[in-house]
């Protein structure tokens, strides 16, 4: 479903179910004028080592692109997260070009989305900012060409919403 809103969100699917070690929904992604919010489920921050959701700058994002095999993206090593070769992907990766989050799963186009990492943001970690320091956020979704239309409009009135249920 697709339409004018005042957020740009979309879900990427996984499969249905919950408590046998599946997952029960994808990360959300909400585009907003100033920021773009990854909404990870209780599962996915489990295993991804997180406490919070992604935020990013809108600002700080340098390009963003749509691939058909986000794993030749990944970059450096897993830091917190989980990762089943060439089928799941969640967490941080740290490499010389600095931290990377993933969401991504087998089967699913995904977009890649480069941003320009303050300067120092590693110095501090005890420090919780606004927004997170990532180099790159890599994302399965089966609407990634709707996100770059969401990520490309500039003006706060007309923001793109879809949702990606099955």
């Amino acid at each position: 479903m697709c339409g004018l809103g005042s957020v740009a969100a979309l879900r990427a699917p996984w499969p249905s179910g919950g408590i046998r070690g599946r997952l029960e929904a994808m990360a959300r992604i909400e585009v907003h004028p100033d920021r773009v919010v990854v909404r990870l489920t209780a599962s996915e921050r489990a295993l991804a080592l997180r406490r919070r959701d992604v935020v990013i700058s809108r600002e700080a994002i340098t390009s963003a692109v749509i691939t058909d095999d986000p794993w030749v993206w990944l970059r450096g090593v897993r830091a917190f997260g989980a990762h089943l070769p060439r089928r799941l992907a969640l967490g941080t990766w740290r490499s010389l070009g600095g931290r990377d989050f993933v969401v991504a799963r087998s089967g699913r186009p995904a977009i890649v989305i480069d941003l320009d990492a303050p300067n120092g943001a590693e110095t501090e970690p005890g420090w919780v900012a606004e927004y997170d320091d990532f180099a790159r956020v890599i994302l399965s979704t089966s609407h990634a060409s709707e996100l770059i239309t969401a990520l490309r409009l500039s003006d706060g009135d007309d923001v793109f919403t879809a949702d990606t249920d099955d």
